[in-house]
């Protein structure tokens, strides 16, 4: 099965792609990386998801 990393600890979110994405595993960036944390500092959603995807890269 494909995978798909979300780089949130929002469990609501990650619960929202696992509907959205039903024939994938998708897990969240804490169950890589245990001790992730990203400062949102963005002005938007948007902003806000890169910062998250660059620090998990």
């Amino acid at each position: 099965m494909k995978e798909i990393v979300i780089a949130s600890n929002n469990q609501g979110k990650i619960n929202d792609f696992k509907v959205i994405f039903p024939d994938y595993h998708v897990i969240g960036i804490s169950e890589l990386i245990p001790d992730f944390d990203v400062e949102e500092t963005g002005v938007t959603f948007e902003e806000n998801a890169k910062l998250k995807s660059e620090a998990a890269a």
